[in-house]
């Protein structure tokens, strides 16, 4: 090995380790106050309607503050912009935790945008220090990060609550929070910032046919997961008549298998074009509500089809987008517009879904639109790949 290249190989190694942290935190926190939701409402004195805003906030943060990325990672640099992250999340957490309800939607405003920061330039920082072909792994390893990040989470917190109160329990994550950031700080911090495009500066940034198609694509990746987060337990109860816990735990195959998912989109990187494995993940989506249609009692294999699909969507759509831009400004652009357009949408899939199953009484108008979802998704994500390869040929 050229000795000019051991510090680079250390510098990736430990930049995966910095993007594996981060990942932890862009999530986790979200869920952090479910599992102690009923002695977090009874605290607080709120009606589940009232206490769901601490997860439809942050959601809609994600789309809604992306132009604030570019913008922070132009003054900061990619690094610098990171550490604001990393900070925002831990002081959210923590103030998430001090009594009253009000201060905690104010920590779930910024939360969401902390975590939207994170969200659009982690794409950047793969484009600009990972190859072509590691960003498939690099990107990989960001969403089973995240998966597995959400899962510890979900897990750990109830036995924080029974030693230390429900309100300690979910500030006690902040720890992790604060030692992503010192691993930033301390090991990847660079001096110079990196200039990043602002995407709503006029003229920078025009959306063109692969950026709608991507934008789509991840709306309705971000629309169908969502929608299934949120209602398959609700689905499992009506349909094979499962009490909560069971519920929850026969519909949690759909987050586990998203590890899988992510992990196996580099994988295939390595064998497969972009939209060939845009077209296999469309077809594992598609199988989820289609399959609760036709053969509900499926539920556990079908959970596997569409978790595997929903962390292998994000993955995909990601690397696409890593690679398609020409450098990481124009990644960071093309990410912001892609969370925006998919984030927003997908805001709107809890009280959707909601809606039609009060309105139509049953499970199938709530499904058909999932299913409409995922068609979406086949359709635009296999446009957007091709788009994205000729885009990277005629470079």
């Amino acid at each position: 090995m050229p000795e000019s290249a051991a510090p680079a190989r250390r510098r990736l190694a430990l930049l995966l380790v910095g993007i594996v942290l981060l990942a932890i935190q862009l999530r986790s926190p979200l869920v952090a106050v479910a599992p102690v939701a009923a002695e977090a409402q009874a605290g607080w004195g709120v009606t589940p309607a009232a206490f769901g805003l601490l997860t439809t906030l942050p959601l809609l943060c994600f789309g809604l503050a992306t132009p604030l990325a570019p913008l922070a990672a132009r003054r900061l640099g990619l690094e610098g912009a990171i550490e604001l992250c990393l900070g925002g999340i831990v002081v959210a957490t923590v103030l998430r935790s001090i009594d009253g309800f009000g201060v905690a939607l104010v920590a779930a405003v910024l939360l969401g945008v902390s975590i939207t920061l994170g969200n659009v330039l982690v794409p950047a920082i793969i484009r600009r220090d990972v190859g072509p072909r590691g960003r498939a792994a690099a990107t990989g390893a960001y969403t089973v990060a995240i998966n597995v990040g959400t899962m510890l989470t979900t897990i750990g917190t109830v036995p924080l609550a029974s030693l230390l109160g429900w309100r300690a329990a979910i500030a006690a994550w902040s720890v992790l929070g604060v030692g992503s950031a010192v691993f930033w700080v301390a090991v990847l911090r660079r001096g110079a910032p990196v200039a990043v495009v602002d995407p709503l500066a006029s003229g920078r940034f025009r959306p063109r046919l692969l950026a709608w198609m991507l934008g789509g694509a991840f709306a309705a990746q971000s629309f169908s997961y969502y929608a299934m987060t949120t209602w398959l337990p609700s689905l499992l109860r009506d349909e094979r008549g499962f009490d909560a816990s069971v519920a929850g735990v026969a519909s949690s195959v759909f987050q586990l298998a998203g590890i899988a998912g992510g992990i196996g989109v580099p994988l295939l990187a390595l064998r497969l074009r972009p939209r060939t494995i845009l077209g296999i993940v469309g077809a594992l989506w598609i199988a989820l509500p289609l399959g609760l249609l036709v053969v509900p009692e499926q539920f556990v294999l079908l959970g596997v089809l569409g978790g595997a699909a929903q962390g292998a969507g994000f993955a995909s759509i990601f690397t696409i987008i890593a690679d398609a831009a020409g450098d990481a400004r124009q990644t960071t652009a093309l990410s912001a517009f892609v969370q925006t357009v998919g984030y927003l949408v997908a805001a709107t899939a809890p009280p959707l879904i909601g809606g039609a199953r009060q309105l139509s009484g049953g499970w199938t108008l709530p499904l058909g639109i999932v299913l409409a979802a995922t068609l979406v998704f086949l359709l635009a994500g296999v446009t957007g790949a091709t788009l994205a390869a000729r885009h990277h040929h005629a470079r």
